[in-house]
């Protein structure tokens, strides 16, 4: 049970059943982590942004270049203090968000194109939903020789205080961000090219990387979707009507064995099955995904082709976001460590 748990803490996600088995982490030194100690308060805007940096959660390190740290929030807890009615929808966003040490990422930013970070994302529903408790993984490769300073960023926004209404949101104490290295990391993000939307009855496969562990017998995958509903007359996706009212679909992680040159090695092995519905007012969600293998489940082929299944199973098309936002911030993304 410790180990399920610490893995717990770690990914965030859904456990295989060969997790169950495992019995102890590899070669891999106790977390650095910084944590907030008190509630932090901050306001709702009408648009996303600005990020408001939450206090506490900074994690200082030395990298050589190409260096890589894996990066997981931990124990956030989002919640509303001015009291919201039926119909108060709001939107939050989660980031992990590097920079060069002594600076923040809008006064000391990493260089052009450097992917930064990664986010979470989902609307938020009052009084239906009390809290939200994002998760953000994500790793960070070094641009070069450095000291660097990763956070936890938040911002909510609504058109409920377009008009000059002031809602005020909380993350209770004891949000963390952790860091850990593992003697094989890799990271991979879905390029905007790649968008796409997912209709009826339709599976896609995307995300798509492989990965050649190396270093220690345990593998974990990790590929985090950010998706949005597309409704009826939606600027962002074509496809929906008012026959439905959102989404519901299943994700998860497809690993293919494979011999050094692609080929097939063996039978696929795959996560659990998350559901998700995201309704009309729920808008867009962060589906995680988590897949814990062993080299022997690899049954001796060298490396694993691994995809992100989502499947469509009823109401309006869905888009699976790709690329990056504002500040280099990645949407759906993927990474896999050894330990």
């Amino acid at each position: 049970m410790r180990l399920r748990s610490r893995l717990a803490a770690r990914l965030g996600g859904m456990f295989a059943a060969s997790v169950l088995a495992l019995a102890g982490l590899v070669g891999t030194a106790a977390p650095a982590q910084a944590a907030l100690t008190e509630p932090f308060d901050y306001q709702v805007t009408p648009k996303a942004g600005p990020y408001r940096d939450i206090p506490g959660t900074e994690v200082t390190f030395t990298a050589a270049a190409g260096e890589r740290s894996y990066l997981w929030s931990r124990n956030v807890v989002v919640s509303n203090v001015t009291k919201l009615a039926e119909g108060d929808w709001l939107g939050t966003t989660l980031s992990i968000r590097c920079a060069y040490a002594g600076g923040t990422p809008e006064t000391a930013p990493l260089p052009a194109g450097v992917e930064a970070g990664a986010y979470w994302a989902a609307n938020f529903l009052p009084p239906e939903e009390s809290s939200q408790t994002p998760t953000v993984r994500w790793v960070f490769i070094a641009p070069e020789q450095g000291t660097y300073t990763c956070r936890l960023s938040v911002t909510s926004y609504s058109t409920i205080v377009a008009s000059g209404r002031e809602v005020t949101m909380r993350v209770g104490a004891g949000a963390e961000l952790a860091r850990a290295t593992y003697p094989y990391t890799a990271r991979w993000t879905l390029l905007e090219e790649s968008e796409r939307v997912v209709g009826s009855g339709s599976t896609a496969t995307t995300l798509g990387y492989t990965v050649t562990p190396t270093g220690a017998d345990r593998i974990a995958v990790v590929q985090d979707a950010a998706l949005t509903t597309c409704k009826a007359g939606s600027a962002i996706c074509p496809g929906g009507t008012t026959a439905y009212d959102g989404t519901h679909l299943q994700t998860w992680i497809e690993a293919q064995p494979q011999n050094p040159d692609g080929t097939r090695c063996g039978a696929p092995k795959a996560s659990t099955v998350a559901t998700w519905r995201i309704s009309n007012d729920k808008h867009h969600q962060a589906a995680t995904n988590t897949l814990y293998l062993t080299t022997a489940d690899l049954g001796g082929c060298s490396q694993i082709r691994v995809s992100l299944k989502v499947k469509h199973t009823w109401g309006n098309p869905v888009v699976i976001h790709a690329g990056h936002v504002t500040g280099q911030i990645a949407r759906t993304h993927g990474l896999a460590f050894t330990y």
